[in-house]
């Protein structure tokens, strides 16, 4: 090396020097926040050309790349000739009930409105389950129901006791004719067995798996939904797999929330069904027999299905909890089994309770993760130093995801606490405008408290100083937990 003419070194130098400009220009032009992109261009400086990588994989600015994309274009066109159609019999309706609801209610359900175009719906049924048994037992007399079509999206589809009762039922649907569409996250379920999948695909049902590209290898489609006949609707935290009954392996016990509604409001998981279904298949399923038939009755239950994710702009799911949680009169409770927040999360929830709301944080005493769970360790002092109560759900692992304000709203869906579902993930969250649905949001927490121990101040003050440090080490990975 020592003996390259003084010219090739010069060039070495020149072609370094052309490298930081291009990417500070790169990242410094994307206007991010301040602190990330300041980790960027010091990744991108202390590892020149394999920083380029680094960054392609992890670092690139989605949101703004695909709503530049000719797909993203056709996509939106055919949602904006489509959709109209369906909002249309119920916006009279949406409008007054928006109206009337009070001011910290109605700032929710704006923000979905304006920034996604997604209504307050009206549906005929809204139920809430706390126990996976109970939940899989009436996704499975659904399925079994189907007459038309059945939609499945899933983060993770394993291969186990449950999988083999689901895939039994939709070969009898797929033999009695019934369509049959499944997707499910390349990466959520990669250490899985496919053999059922092809299966079912051999049989005559659709597969596939969502988000394959290499180039967005950290961005996940953490979704769960199941939509039957245009009619009934299936969401919340479980994932297909036993665990989400029993706890699995590695779990005495598993604790999650899942919601089902039926009539209108359906519409919306159907629609970011055939969304993600259009860019994986180029099949447009955006026709009236997926829908729900406006005939029928509405149902007096109003609900909004928020969503997000990394090809999106606004974060309105993260926004919709920082709203509530801010426009809060009396109690916040708050279940997820992570908490790594954005700043803005912290500091809404650390507003609430010190200004006087009564603020209760559930998470799980078992982790599943190591390192989101020493990261989350790190906020735990600072929130209850502004008066939020922290429960560790002690029986098993605790993977609801839920928001219940001031007994008046409720909110059940995909969405954790975490960096990865505040900002990058693919995540919705059905918005319950309905005091008798949140009253039952309200119970399922307090009964959830018989199987809790409350995390004192004192008891983390007491922590060492490596693992305050180590939990502190954690944090700096927020963006990739």
């Amino acid at each position: 090396m020592t003996d390259l003419p003084i010219n090739i070194w010069a060039l070495i130098d020149l072609a370094v020097v052309v490298y930081w400009v291009g990417v500070s220009i790169l990242v410094i032009s994307q206007d991010r926040e301040p602190t990330a992109s300041l980790a960027w261009l010091l990744v991108l400086f202390a590892l020149p050309f394999l920083g380029l990588l680094v960054y392609f994989l992890f670092g690139r600015d989605w949101p703004s790349n695909i709503q530049r994309a000719p797909a993203t274009r056709r996509l939106r066109g055919i949602l904006g000739r489509f959709m109209p159609s369906v909002y249309a019999p119920h916006a009279a309706r949406s409008r007054q009930f928006v109206a009337g609801l009070p001011r910290e209610h109605a700032r929710i359900a704006l923000v979905a409105e304006r920034k996604l175009g997604v209504p307050v719906l009206p549906v005929r049924t809204c139920d809430l389950y706390g126990s996976g048994q109970e939940y899989f037992d009436v996704l499975l007399a659904d399925l079994a129901s189907a007459k038309r079509f059945i939609h499945m999206n899933y983060f993770i589809w394993g291969k186990d006791e449950l999988t083999a009762r689901i895939t039994r039922v939709l070969l009898d649907r797929l033999a009695a004719g019934v369509e049959v569409r499944i997707l499910n996250d390349l990466v959520g379920c990669i250490m899985y067995s496919k053999v059922e999948l092809d299966g079912l695909r051999k049989a005559g049902a659709q597969v596939g798996s969502d988000i394959s590209q290499i180039a967005r290898v950290n961005y996940r489609n953490h979704r769960k939904i199941t939509v039957i006949d245009a009619e009934i609707g299936h969401t919340g935290g479980f994932n297909v797999g036993q665990e989400y009954i029993d706890g699995g392996k590695r779990f005495p016990a598993w604790r999650d929330t899942g919601i089902r509604i039926t009539g209108p409001g359906v519409a919306d998981l159907e629609k970011l069904f055939d969304m993600r279904w259009y860019e994986v298949f180029g099949e447009d399923l955006f026709l009236p027999g997926y829908y729900p038939d406006a005939s029928l009755p509405a149902g007096e239950t109003m609900v909004q299905t928020i969503h997000q994710g990394f090809d999106e702009p606004w974060n309105s799911a993260t926004r919709a909890h920082q709203i509530a949680i801010s426009g809060a009169r009396r109690r916040v409770q708050l279940q997820s089994p992570y908490l790594v927040p954005d700043q803005t999360t912290l500091d809404v929830l650390i507003n609430a309770a010190a200004g006087g709301v009564q603020v209760d944080f559930m998470t799980t005493a078992w982790p599943d993760k190591n390192v989101p769970w020493w990261a989350a360790e790190s906020y735990f002092e600072r929130l209850l130093l502004a008066g939020v109560r922290i429960w560790l759900w002690e029986k098993g692992f605790f993977h609801a995801k839920a928001l219940t304000v001031d007994g008046e709203v409720c909110s059940i869906g995909t969405l954790n606490l975490d960096m990865r579902s505040l900002r990058i993930n693919k995540e919705l969250m059905i918005w319950v405008y309905d005091e008798k649905v949140a009253r039952i949001s309200e119970r399922l927490f307090l009964d959830d408290l018989r199987d809790c121990r409350e995390l004192t101040l004192e008891e983390v003050r007491g922590w060492s100083r490596a693992r305050r440090f180590r939990n502190s080490g954690a944090r700096l990975l927020s963006n990739l937990l």
